[in-house]
């Protein structure tokens, strides 16, 4: 099987998106966190292309290699049409989006208004069931502030114990390099301000405010929902919550592991993401450690999960 990675642009709506792909086959677009780039999912892309499919993992408009436009309404719908359209220019009917934190809201916002377009869903430790961080709602209301304390959040310190609270075991994964990737996303205008863009719309990218979360109901697709066990970024209460919102969705929780499962433990994510391409609705145990949680709310979420 081809498993050379390539990189390419594509013209979406106007805008320029980078992506990477590999392989040949059933098509899995990959969705990465915010506000990182596509280059995370490059084990996974190397992984899908030896197996036979043809993985795509986009960098979002905003971000990595991709556009960073002034202008663009940046909401749930306007990214859920641009991944309708890039499914037309890739000459996709169909295809499992696979979505991780940030680009787990995308992935929903895509299938729920969009489809015949999603066939399965994969979502890790997927944003969209919290409230909107106070980081992403405050910078945009307050102007030039809010930039001022976007910048001053690019310290390489305040980036590294960011990082340290994603990861169940930081050491091997935080190192010097990643921590200056990070900064650099934050200490770069044109990034900051996407994201004070971003944050001056933030009821138009959050699942409830935008009225997307009230539609999960509509989806009968196969849907996979993988978290940490140790999530600090979104607690693992919230795929509890993703689980019981979403009709077909089972929960399989990751011992030992943070926020981002593909990076902490990428033979088990990648094990759990074989199966279920292959076998669709069914889930294969991942070791003896891992578990399904049981059918209750930890007390942590309990009185956010009744607000909402």
């Amino acid at each position: 099987m081809m498993t050379q990675i390539i990189s390419n642009t594509i013209r979406i709506q106007g805008y320029t998106l980078h992506f990477l792909a590999c392989g040949r086959g059933p098509a899995v677009i990959l969705l990465q966190g915010f506000p990182v780039s596509a280059d995370y999912w490059r084990p996974t892309l190397e992984l899908l292309g030896r197996s036979g499919y043809r993985a795509i993992a986009v960098d979002t408009l905003g971000f990595g290699q991709s556009d960073k436009p002034d202008h663009a309404p940046y909401s749930l719908p306007f990214f859920a049409n641009l991944y309708d359209d890039l499914l037309d220019a890739l000459n996709l009917e169909h295809a499992t989006f696979v979505g991780h934190s940030f680009g787990g809201k995308l992935a929903l916002s895509t299938a729920v208004l969009h489809p015949r377009r999603v066939s399965r869903l994969v979502l890790l430790d997927s944003d969209g069931f919290t409230s909107i961080p106070y980081f992403i709602r405050v910078p945009g209301p307050l102007g030039r502030v809010g930039e001022l304390l976007l910048w001053l959040s690019s310290h390489p310190a305040l980036i590294r114990a960011q990082m340290q609270l994603a990861f169940y075991d930081p050491t091997p994964h935080v190192t010097p390099g990643m921590v200056a990737l990070g900064s650099d996303v934050l200490r770069l205008p044109k990034n900051r301000r996407v994201l004070m863009l971003m944050s001056q719309r933030y009821k138009d990218n959050d699942l409830l405010h935008s009225g997307l979360r009230a539609r999960l109901g509509e989806l009968h697709i196969p849907t996979l929902v993988i978290w940490g066990e140790h999530d600090r970024v979104f607690a693992p209460c919230y795929g509890e919550i993703a689980s019981r919102e979403i009709p077909c969705a089972r929960l399989v929780t990751i011992p030992r592991c943070g926020h981002f499962p593909h990076i902490e433990t990428p033979r088990v994510f990648h094990g759990l993401l074989l199966g279920f391409l292959a076998k669709g609705e069914h889930v294969p145990s991942i070791s003896p450690g891992s578990r399904v949680p049981p059918r209750h709310l930890p007390q942590t979420c309990t009185a956010e999960a009744a607000a909402q």
